[in-house]
Formats: C-alpha cells, structure tokens, sequence
C-alpha cells in the first residue's frame, strides 16, 4: 500500500467528489467575501467613533485582531461544525483568546515605539493562528493531521494579517482598514479553500 493510499485508510465518511468540493470551495469562499464586506462598510460607517472610544494602540490591536480572529474562527466552525459537534463554543472562544493574545503583544510592541506594520501584522496573526489551532485540534481530534492544521493556520495567518495591516496602516485612513479588513477575511477564505483541497481528511475524517 502506498503511502497516499494509507494517508486515506482512516477516513470514515468517504472524500468528496470533485464536483462536491468545487461546489463546497466557492460556497465558503462567497461566505468569507460577504463577511469581509460586511466589516468594510462597518469600518468605514463606525470605524472612527469606536478608534475615539478606544483612544490607545494597545485597545486597538487587541479589538481589531481579536474581531477578526473571532471572525475567521466562526466562519472555520460552521464548515467544522460535523466534526466539532456540542463543542462549537469552545473552538470559537479559543479563535477569539488566540486573536486577543496577538493583540496584545502586537499592541504593547507598538506602545513602546515599534512601528513596523508587517512585523506586527505577520505577529498577531501567527499568535492568533497558533494558539487557536493548537485548542481546536483538540476539538476536532486530529491527531493524524494536526500538525497540518497548526503549520496552515501558524503560516497563512501570519502571512495574510502582515499584508492585511501593511495595507491600513495609514493613520486615520478608515477606507485603507476597511480594505485591510475586507482582504483579511477573503484571503482567509482562499487559503482555507486551498488548504481543503490539499488535505481533504481534516474535514471528512
């Protein structure tokens, strides 16, 4: 038996068709595209009477990469949802308190004077995706694959959220966030769908 045809002894329910997938990649992209869309126009409709509340770096970093984290997190447990069961909650809480830890760092980084947008961006995202993947492999029971699982969300978080914040950096600049944020969440959505495709067996397994 080759090692692919061992990869897939332990999938239970069967892998999709090609036709299934297809389908299933456009509905979950078309879901993070009209989430995305949704956080610009309500960036651009509140986004600068909540930064007036806020008034600081470190409540910013921490609301905007907790909001998104929380986000992506909610959007991976409906498609999850089969194999998360009762547990749904706890792997959108753990999204959430990973979102909130880069936050903070990210924010206590800039407070002190570090002002470097793609290392921030690149370091809240790989602190949101690795402490939410390492929980949610838990949940899900990946002990075959959860390694696949953290490198993807490790690497594709911290790469997505560095250009995400590069691109709204701008201070003030609310129309450049609200693209940063409609980018974050359609390119999650992409590199999910690209990731599903590669290893199909985290989802059906």
């Amino acid at each position: 038996m080759s090692d692919e045809e061992d990869e897939f002894k332990d999938v239970i329910k069967g892998l999709p068709s090609e036709t299934t997938a297809q389908r299933a990649s456009i509905t979950y992209v078309a879901l993070f595209t009209f989430v995305g869309i949704i956080i610009a126009v309500a960036v651009l409709s509140i986004g600068k009477r909540i930064a007036d509340l806020l008034g600081g770096l470190l409540p910013a970093q921490i609301l905007m990469t907790g909001l998104l984290a929380l986000l992506v997190g909610s959007l991976q447990t409906m498609i999850f949802r089969s194999k998360i069961r009762s547990r749904l909650l706890t792997f959108v809480v753990f999204s959430l308190l990973g979102g909130i830890a880069g936050g903070l760092v990210g924010g206590i980084l800039m407070e002190r004077g570090f002002i470097m947008p793609l290392v921030i961006g690149a370091l809240n995202g790989f602190l949101a995706g690795t402490i939410s993947s390492l929980a949610q492999n838990r949940l899900m029971g990946n002990t075959k694959y959860g390694g696949r699982w953290f490198l993807y969300n490790a690497v594709s978080w911290a790469i997505i959220f560095a250009i995400g914040w590069r691109i709204g950096w701008q201070h003030g600049d609310f129309t450049k966030v609200a693209i940063a944020g409609a980018f974050i969440m359609i390119a999650s959505g992409i590199s999910l769908v690209v990731f599903l495709r590669g290893t199909p067996q985290i989802e059906f397994s």
